[in-house]
């Protein structure tokens, strides 16, 4: 199933390329998805990678065009149109992860979308994502406030403990240095 998966990746690309920009830094993201999707295989194989690599590509692919409304519920329906176009036979299974991978209004339940919001989380924190959120906010507002969204993806990861206290000292250790950039004024 290596061609739905290539297909996912394709739309996921395209859809950044149509907008013509990429301010979420997301192609970044999903290669830190992609390796985290790997080390919890390793670590938790029991769970169906195909599904989670599926939700990688389509979990984001609703924040452009930049909209008000819930990326997650945007996502959710172009992966929709896209996996029954394809036929893709465990469809319900991706658009749960698609769906639940903020941990915000819909919980994830299963296995999969349990790893998806996980690894979603875990890695926001193994990137530059919140250096970048706060570099933007500062440039536009004058401040920012990052902290609340390290803190709920640190809550996050709560799914897999074992994995969540390793990225403890990473999670305090963002903390500092936001806190840090802070008080230069550039």
């Amino acid at each position: 199933m290596e061609e739905i998966i290539n297909k996912s990746k394709e739309l996921f690309l395209k859809n950044i390329s149509d907008f013509d920009s990429d301010p979420f830094n997301l192609k970044s993201h999903i290669i830190e998805l992609e390796k985290w999707a790997l080390y919890m295989h390793k670590k938790y194989p029991d769970f169906d990678l195909e599904i989670v690599r599926l939700g990688i590509y389509l979990h984001d692919i609703g924040h452009y065009p930049l909209q008000d409304e819930d990326h997650a519920v945007i996502s959710e329906k172009k992966a929709r149109i896209f996996l029954e176009d394809e036929k893709y036979p465990k469809l319900d299974e991706v658009l749960h992860c698609v769906r639940s991978h903020r941990c915000k209004d819909v919980m994830p339940d299963s296995y999969e979308a349990k790893v998806l919001a996980f690894i979603d989380s875990a890695s926001h924190m193994t990137d530059s994502m919140y250096l970048d959120i706060a570099k933007k906010q500062k440039e536009v507002e004058g401040y920012y406030d990052v902290f609340g969204k390290i803190d709920r993806d640190f809550r996050d990861l709560a799914h897999f403990p074992e994995v969540k206290e390793e990225l403890k000292e990473l999670h305090d250790a963002w903390k500092i240095l936001l806190k840090a950039y802070n008080k230069i004024d550039i």
